[in-house]
C-alpha cells in the first residue's frame, strides 16, 4: 500500500480511532505499586502515527523487524505517562499485561512516547493508551485494518489500491471507509446546532439594528422640538451627532452588560451543544460585543444624522 502511486503514508492498526470501537485490558506496574488497572489498548504497526500524524514526543516507533520472539514493545500516550508516571520520563519503563487462563503476564517495555488523541469519540477527553507493535502478535488473525494518508481523490486512490491488492492476492477482499467523512457523520449534531445558531445570530444582529433604529428615531422625532432649540442657541451639528450617539450606545451597554451575563450563566447548558468551544469564551464574548457596537453606532448614525440637519425656525414655528 504504501508504494501504491498517491499513498503518502500507510499502517495497520487494529483499532481504528474515532470509530467507537475499544479494547481494553488490566496491567500491573510493580514499579509505581499499580495492580490492576485497566486501560485502552491498541495494536499498530511502523508508520501508524505517522499516518495519523500523531507528534512522537520521545523515544522511537515500532520496527518492521520486531517478532513475538522480540523483547515485546510498547508506546504510550501523554496521558499515560501523566497518569502512571507522574514527573517522569515513561521511556525505559515496564509494566505487566495480565492474561486469562492462568496464563503467564506479558511484560512490555515502553520504547516511545506520543500526543494524546481521542481514543473512541471525539467527545471524550484523552485518555491513557497503550499502543502495542502489530507486529509482536502472536495470532493477527485473517483480517487487517489499514489506515492510509493521501491527498488524491477517494474514488482514484481506492481503485488503485484494488489493483495493487489484486496483484498481490486476487484472494484478498477490500472493504473501504473515509476517516474524515466518518468523523463529520458524528458530528451531525453539532453542526447542525453550528448553522442554526449562526441563522439565528444573523437575524438577532438584524431585528437588534432594527430595534435601535426604531429607538432612536422615535426618541429623535420626540425631542424634535428641544433639538431644534438646541441648534437654535448655538449648538453645532457635532454637538447633536454626539449627543445622540451617546445615548444609543449608553442603551447598548446596559445591553451587552445584561446579555454578557445571561450568556455566562447559560453557558453550562450549551456546553453539551459545543464541540471544541469553551462555553464561557472571553473572545466570543469580546467579538460579540464588538459586533454588536458596531451594529448600534451604525443603525444610530441615520436617525442622529437626521436630527443635526433639524431646520431650527421651522422647529420653532411648529412650536
Amino acid at each position: 500500500m504504501r508504494n501504491t502511486p498517491g499513498v503518502i503514508a500507510a499502517a495497520e492498526t487494529t483499532i481504528v480511532p474515532l470509530n467507537g470501537d475499544g479494547w481494553n485490558e488490566f496491567i500491573d506496574i510493580p514499579s509505581v505499586s499499580i495492580s490492576r488497572q485497566l486501560v485502552y489498548f491498541n495494536a499498530a504497526s511502523t508508520g501508524y502515527f505517522q499516518t495519523l500524524e500523531i507528534p512522537m514526543i520521545a523515544g522511537r516507533d515500532f520496527s518492521e523487524n520486531d517478532t513475538p520472539a522480540f523483547p515485546l514493545e510498547a508506546i504510550v500516550n501523554e496521558q499515560f505517562a501523566r497518569s502512571f508516571f507522574p514527573g517522569s520520563n515513561p521511556i525505559g519503563k515496564t509494566f505487566d499485561h495480565r492474561q486469562e487462563g492462568g496464563k503467564p503476564n506479558l511484560v512490555y517495555r515502553v520504547v516511545g512516547l506520543v500526543g494524546d488523541t481521542r481514543y473512541r469519540d471525539l467527545h471524550e477527553d484523552p485518555v491513557p493508551i497503550i499502543f502495542v507493535d502489530e507486529y509482536q502478535i502472536a495470532d493477527p488473525g485473517t483480517d487487517s485494518t489499514f489506515l492510509v494518508r493521501s491527498a488524491e481523490d477517494s474514488s482514484a486512490l481506492i481503485a488503485s489500491l484494488k489493483d495493487t491488492s489484486a496483484q498481490t492476492s486476487p484472494a484478498i477482499v477490500l472493504n473501504f471507509s473515509v476517516l474524515r467523512t466518518s468523523v463529520l457523520e458524528k458530528l451531525t449534531r453539532e453542526r447542525l446546532m453550528a448553522t442554526l445558531s449562526g441563522f439565528y445570530g444573523v437575524l438577532a444582529a438584524i431585528l437588534a439594528m432594527i430595534g435601535i433604529y426604531g429607538i432612536i428615531s422615535y426618541m429623535v422625532i420626540r425631542r424634535r422640538n428641544e433639538i431644534g432649540v438646541r441648534i437654535a442657541l448655538g449648538a453645532g451639528k457635532a454637538n447633536i451627532l454626539g449627543m445622540i450617539l451617546r445615548e444609543a450606545l449608553a442603551l447598548l451597554a446596559i445591553g451587552l452588560v445584561a446579555g454578557t451575563g445571561l450568556a455566562a450563566a447559560a453557558g453550562s447548558a450549551a456546553r453539551a451543544m459545543l464541540f471544541g468551544l469553551k462555553p464561557v469564551d472571553p473572545l466570543t464574548l469580546a467579538l460579540a460585543a464588538g459586533g454588536l457596537t458596531i451594529i448600534a453606532v451604525a443603525a444610530s448614525a441615520i436617525p442622529a444624522a437626521r436630527a443635526a440637519g433639524v431646520d431650527p425656525m421651522k422647529v420653532l414655528r411648529e412650536e
